[in-house]
């Protein structure tokens, strides 16, 4: 019996990586959404998030959107070794909503502000914001018209 659930369980974490790792932690869901290493990895974006990026990508066609960076390392470009210097730190958790930083260097210090919000019992992202430089959020860029 044991064998069949093990089974089960196995072939729903295989069926939906982003639910297997986004369940329970905003901490652990931040910091599977960076081992994915793609900022395309819809399935930990909370649906409006998640609606805004795939408009983005379907009106900009072959073009850029209006994203025009990696919002991950805040650049186009990485610095060697930046996922060394990344720590993750939640700065806040009400069961609903929850605020996690990541911190790292890319040419600069780097703090990013994850906000997630529970979807379906599962932690997603709802939005990121820059904290240090030209600050940006993420829902804004895109909300905002095409370039």
């Amino acid at each position: 019996m044991n064998r069949v659930a093990l089974a089960a369980l196995a072939l729903v974490c295989l069926a939906n990586p982003a639910a297997a790792q986004s369940a329970t932690d905003p901490v652990e869901t931040v910091r599977a959404f960076y081992a994915k290493d793609d900022t395309g990895a819809v399935g930990f974006y909370a649906k409006r998030l998640r609606a805004l990026y795939e408009r983005d990508r379907r009106e900009a066609g072959n073009e850029v959107g209006r994203l025009d960076f990696a919002f991950t390392v805040n650049g186009q470009d990485t610095e060697a070794n930046w996922q060394k210097t990344l720590k993750l730190v939640a700065l806040s958790d009400d069961h609903e909503r929850a605020q996690v930083q990541a911190t790292f260097r890319n040419s600069t210090p780097q703090d990013l502000r994850y906000d997630l919000v529970r979807e379906d019992g599962r932690w997603l992202i709802a939005d990121v914001r820059s904290m240090t430089g030209q600050t940006w959020d993420l829902v804004t860029i895109l909300s905002s018209k095409l370039p």
